[in-house]
């Protein structure tokens, strides 16, 4: 190649760089670090919010056992996902309200069902319409989760991720929601017999749900597998608490 065409072509490169800097920067969800109230104990969280109005929604997410909240990992990735298809989202620390022994007598298991319902709260009191409002669990939180919005929540739907009757005896439903229940397929930790247990308890209760599996997935969940259960719970999510018709149904 000729020095002409060396000239050329850096040209070309440069004006190509000068483009694509010009090109404008989306604007991606947004977090901070924030607490609110439950029982009098503060509980940390972290806030995630959509670009713009997003679709008026929300979703509390309950951590596993063990579980911290910070600005990376799969838990975080998780709920900015969330955020992407339009919802706020709250990751409570909800250990705050009692720490965990591992025993977990029953007043701990109410005080952490009352962080996930007071978060509720927290999003209804700055505007959030109830029927928008939905509960997400890991394993440990699977159970704070879904027991809770069964109980004195007033969250319209809930997802229980990896959970079973082996975390916790379940109570026995006030509420009627929806309820997606995701289960590994190879979990050696929440074992899949007691996941259809706690579901086949839930149905003789008349609640409303499905059970759907990660294949080749274990209890701790690779990135695939993370995506894929961001895809099956925003589908789960879109058609109640995130539906374009919910605000006139």
């Amino acid at each position: 190649m000729d020095r002409r065409s060396l000239l050329a072509g850096a040209a070309a490169a440069g004006l190509a760089g000068a483009v694509r800097a010009q090109e404008p920067v989306l604007p991606t969800p947004t977090y901070e670090g924030m607490t609110f109230d439950s029982h009098g104990k503060t509980i940390r969280a972290i806030h995630y919010r959509p670009v713009g109005e997003g679709r008026r929604a929300a979703i509390v997410m309950m951590h596993g056992s063990g579980g911290r909240i910070r600005n990376r990992g799969p838990w975080h990735e998780l709920a900015m996902r969330f955020a992407g298809e339009g919802y706020q989202v709250l990751t409570p620390l909800y250990t705050d309200a009692f720490p965990d022994d591992g025993i977990r007598p029953e007043r701990m298991m109410e005080a952490w069902r009352d962080v996930g319902e007071h978060a509720i709260d927290w999003f209804i009191d700055r505007g959030v319409d109830r029927r928008r409002t939905a509960m997400f669990g890991y394993s440990l939180g699977s159970y704070v989760a879904v027991d809770g919005a069964l109980g004195n929540s007033r969250a319209a739907a809930a997802i229980g991720l990896a959970g079973g009757t082996d975390v916790y005896t379940p109570r026995v439903p006030r509420r009627r929601i929806p309820v997606l229940v995701i289960r590994a397929e190879n979990d050696d930790h929440v074992l899949p017999r007691n996941t259809a247990a706690w579901a086949r308890f839930l149905r003789d209760h008349d609640i409303n749900v499905r059970v759907e599996v990660i294949a080749g997935a274990g209890h701790l969940f690779r990135p695939r597998e993370w995506a894929e259960i961001f895809a099956r719970s925003a589908e789960f999510y879109s058609g109640n608490i995130g539906r374009i018709d919910q605000d006139t149904a």
